[in-house]
This record gives C-alpha cells, structure tokens and sequence, in this order.
C-alpha cells in the first residue's frame, strides 16, 4: 500500500537534491485533540506515540506533530510558500479558511480501496462538495446533555425519560430556574450565541422541519415557517431566563450548579470526570425530540491534506493514521476520554471510557453515539459558499436585536435570510465557476493565486 512513498523516502529527495544515505525526511503534520491548549508535556506524549507507532514503521521518516488550530497562520504560510503542516486538523470557522488550499481525497481512497462507507453519511456531509470530498471526520459522535441528577434531587423533580419531547424539556427546565440563594439559576443552555453565527443553528433546526441553507450553501432558510418556530421556541426561554448561553464556557455553570442541563461538546466527558467525578449525582441525555424529527448534533472537527504538500503518497499516510488507521484512535479514546473518527470503534470506545474512568461505569454513553449510528446528526456549523464574511457580517447586526428583544424572531430570521440571499445572488460569476482552488494551486513555491473565502 505505502511501497510508492517508501521507494521515494528511502531515495534521494527529487525536490531537494541528493541525500545521504540514513537521511531523514522531516514531516510536519497536525492531529486534533479536543480540550485546552496543549503543554509541553502533552506534546512530548503525543509525539513519543507518533514515534513508536508512524515514526517506527517507515524508515526514512519522521513526522513530528504539531498543534492543531490556527489554519488562518497555515493558510498564509501556503500562499507565501513557506513551510506548513502536510495534515491538518482543527474544526469550526477554519474549515471555510483551509477549504480552498486541501487536497481532493477521492482518488486516494479509490487508490486504497477505502469505502466511503466506514463513515456514516451525516458524518461526510461537511466536507463533501459537488467536486469531490475534501476531508475526513475526526470524531463520531453527536452530542448528548450533560445534566445535574443532585438538583433536581434537591428541588423534587423527576429525572427526564430518554424519549422525552421538546414540550416536557421545556417543562422541565422552566421548573429549574429561578432565583436560588439570591443567585440566577438556569434550566438548560441554549445552542445559539449571542452574536456572529448562532452555534448549533444550523442542527437543531432540522428538528422543526426547518434549515439554516440550502444544500449548495448558496441561499439561506431561516425565514422557512420551521426554522422561525425553532427560533420562537428558543428564544422564548433565552427571553424569560430559562437558558442561557452558558455559566462560564466550557459547562462551567452545570459544575458550579448554575446551570441544571447543557449540550456537551468532545471535551464534557473529561471535564465532568475532572469537575464533577463523584462528588455530585449527574448522568447524560439525549438531545429531546423536536416537533418534526429526532436531531443528534454532530462537531465538524477534521483532517484534511494540503494539496500544496511536497510529497503526496506520504501526507495520505499520514491522513489515514490520524483518520482511518486504528492505532491513533485508540491512544487518543484514552488519553482525551474522546470519542474516535469511525464508527465502528465507538462501542470500544465506551468500553475504553467505563475501565478508564470508574466513575463513568453507569452513565449513559450510549447517547453520545446512538444519533450518529442512526443517521440523525446534522453539523453545528454553516457557512455561505460565495461570500460567508460577508453573510456574518448580517449575523453580528441583525442577531443581538433578536437577542435583546428589540426584534421579533420572525422580522428578525426574515431580515436575515433576506439580507444573506441578496448578498450570495450578487456574488461575482467569477466565484460561482470556481469550485475549488486546488486544481490550480501551485506544489511548490511563491503561489500566485488569490484566495477565494468561501469554496
């Protein structure tokens, strides 16, 4: 499978001249690890597994990890030629800034006989375009709430069923708040924020029969009859008190017991073990089910490979290492506690998590996976194809006066489809013929092309 590559490590470099012979090819490349900033000493562990598993297996190599995130830096590295990760990694606004530069992954999985079926469709959909898929999962799971057994111990309510709706969460989290010993508590977090792009929009409307955009990402459908009754039903509880954005981000209101419910992203589990571990009574839930659909909110975290990287056949080794080999994935279910990229490890994944970790034995994992395998997950992220800066703008103006009460959600989600439709119709022709740069993108040296946010 790697015989191409090898042959090429272990020979003089044809892009750098001749080689002695126990020359070894340094390769940058990122991994993603969920949670706070790395230290030093988590960098030594990780790049100590990267070399007793990659590093040990191919001679003449050594990739050497690099921290994940910043791919605007890794984006301006590759236009000025300078050196840059041949994988990277990371999640959210940055998929929109890498897109342009990563390469198209069809044919190497055709080359490998990979099937695209080891991932679950909703997984793919975020790094699927009409040209081709531009980039892989980093985890499987969808998110489940996190949410304080002991409190509603303490106020006398009864635990919410699996099965429960979005009317009885409602109920329910309006019965958890109030004021308690002169402090603010709130029943639930909501998933939008108070500015810029509403994180989770994009997924929990789909549980109203509604949508963020269209499939092509050229036309926005909040003013859809379903993405306003979702809206309606949210910020009524952000309006009374009953959810907030959040106590302290991450899930620092559910720890200090301001906060009685909230999603949880990759890093909840580790944090309620650290935080929470058995000095409180707290277990997970699924996300309610909304009026049209059950929705299970996935994370758009990914690996993709820069199209610029020098020596192809190695960053596809290294991609599938981080994405689809098993090896990465099990150090990384244990040392993050999070969950993997493919499907079919995510019961091992619990079973790595409840030996792991004791206090997790009788918690309810399984709602962090049961979304995904059955094909409920929508992605917590969209952007615009044409001119997503621009469609945000619209966002950070109209978005606070819904926040604020100043606007109704129906005037305020009609603006803002309004205002994003006529700015994506206006887009130059230029940008609606170009799908990608990266046919045209240069291998190596200076690159004259001009990056065109949003493809």
């Amino acid at each position: 499978m790697a015989s191409t590559w090898l042959a090429a490590c272990s020979s003089p470099s044809t892009h750098a001249g001749p080689q002695p012979a126990n020359h070894v090819e340094t390769v940058p490349f990122q991994l993603y690890f969920v949670g706070p900033p790395l230290d030093a000493t988590a960098m030594r562990l990780i790049q100590s597994f990267v070399d007793k598993t990659f590093n040990a297996k191919h001679k003449g190599v050594r990739a050497v990890f690099q921290s994940p995130y910043n791919l605007q830096q890794v984006a301006t590295d590759v236009v000025a030629g300078s050196s840059a990760p041949v994988v990277v990694a990371s999640c959210c606004n940055d998929w929109n800034v890498i897109l342009p530069f990563l390469e198209k992954l069809d044919p190497w999985l055709k080359k490998d006989n990979i099937n695209t079926s080891l991932w679950t469709a909703g997984q793919l959909a975020r790094f699927q375009l009409p040209t081709g898929l531009y980039g892989l999962p980093e985890d499987a799971a969808s998110e489940a709430y996190l949410y304080r057994q002991d409190i509603l111990d303490q106020i006398g309510l009864t635990y919410p069923d699996p099965n429960w709706t979005s009317v009885e969460a409602q109920h329910l989290w309006s019965q958890c708040s109030g004021i308690v010993h002169g402090k603010r508590r709130y029943g639930t977090t909501c998933p939008w924020g108070n500015g810029g792009v509403p994180e989770g929009l994009s997924a929990v409307v789909h549980g109203w029969n509604g949508a963020f955009s269209n499939a092509a990402r050229t036309r926005c459908l909040l003013d859809d009859p379903g993405s306003i009754k979702c809206g309606e039903y949210w910020m009524d509880m952000v309006w009374n008190q009953v959810a907030t954005v959040g106590d302290g981000w991450p899930n620092q209101g559910i720890f200090n017991g301001s906060v009685v419910f909230t999603q949880g992203a990759e890093p909840t589990i580790l944090q309620a073990v650290l935080n929470l571990g058995s000095a409180a009574k707290w277990d997970f839930i699924p996300y309610p089910r909304f009026p049209a659909r059950p929705v299970g909110v996935l994370h758009d975290n990914f690996y993709g490979m820069l199209a610029s990287a020098k020596n192809k056949e190695l960053a596809w080794e290294l991609l599938k290492f981080a994405a689809i080999d098993s090896e990465w994935s099990r150090f990384y279910m244990k040392v993050a506690l999070a969950p993997p990229a493919l499907p079919h490890l995510l019961s091992e994944w619990i079973t790595i998590l409840r030996s792991t970790a004791p206090v997790l034995k009788n918690k309810h994992l399984e709602y962090w996976t049961e979304p995904t395998l059955r094909g409920e997950g929508f992605y917590d992220f969209e952007f615009f194809r044409y001119l997503p800066t621009n469609a945000n703008g619209v966002f950070n103006s109209v978005w606070p006066t819904i926040w604020n009460r100043k606007t109704s959600v129906h005037a305020g989600f009609t603006a803002i489809a309004k205002q994003i439709n006529a700015i994506e119709s206006a887009a130059p022709a230029k940008l609606k013929q170009q799908e990608s740069l990266t046919r045209a993108f240069p291998t190596r040296g200076p690159a004259a092309a001009t990056v065109t946010p949003g493809l």
